[in-house]
């Protein structure tokens, strides 16, 4: 029983995750399954009586170490699995946060400055979908949102800034075709009009 008894031990101090579940649940499956065959013997001698108790006290730990157990699995299925996940898209918006903004005192171009805002844009629709898997608020983008202004607007801003981008990077370029030219135009007057309305409103 030394082994049995280091089960319970161990299951009692880390009942962590499914397995040690399982191992508490066959654990005291097991010390039922003997005491109710001491218990069937009419007249016990004093060896079996004492086996008997000690069998008792064993179940009534493997109980204890069960509940902890089943404590502990339903605090992890509670707790999200995507913590991990939201923590890296945390740093990565930091970082790329950190590199535009750098970019921006060092005066880069424009196509390097376009560059940036993706990335930063695609690292903030990261983070709302590890924010989204593991169901927590976004306190991040709020944080560090500059004050009073909210997120529609800072969201118009931000197209604006990009349409404007293209449509430099593409007049620029001698071999845009017009129809492109004209449609970024047209995309950049529509950005500017939302973005008039919403502050007017």
């Amino acid at each position: 029983m030394s082994a049995a008894e280091s089960t319970t031990a161990t299951a009692a101090i880390k009942p962590a995750g499914d397995e040690a579940l399982k191992k508490v649940k066959i654990e005291a499956a097991m010390l039922k399954a003997q005491i109710r065959k001491l218990e069937k013997i009419e007249a016990p001698d004093d060896d079996q009586q004492a086996e008997l108790a000690r069998l008792r006290q064993q179940l009534h730990e493997a109980e204890k170490a069960l509940s902890a157990a089943e404590s502990t699995t339903a605090i992890a299925a509670i707790k999200p699995a995507g913590d991990e996940a939201l923590k890296k898209a945390k740093i990565e918006l930091a970082m790329k946060r950190a590199e535009l903004k750098k970019a921006e005192q060092a005066g880069a171009d424009d196509a390097e400055l376009h560059r940036l805002r993706d990335a930063l844009a695609s690292a903030e629709q990261a983070l709302h979908a590890a924010e989204d898997a593991c169901g927590k608020a976004a306190p991040e983008l709020v944080r560090t949102s500059k004050p009073g202004v909210d997120e529609r607007l800072r969201a118009l801003k931000t197209e604006v800034a990009f349409a404007r981008a293209d449509l430099r990077k593409l007049e620029r370029d001698a071999s845009t075709a017009d129809d492109l030219l004209e449609s970024t135009r047209a995309r950049l007057q529509a950005a500017e009009q939302q973005l008039a309305e919403y502050q007017d409103s």
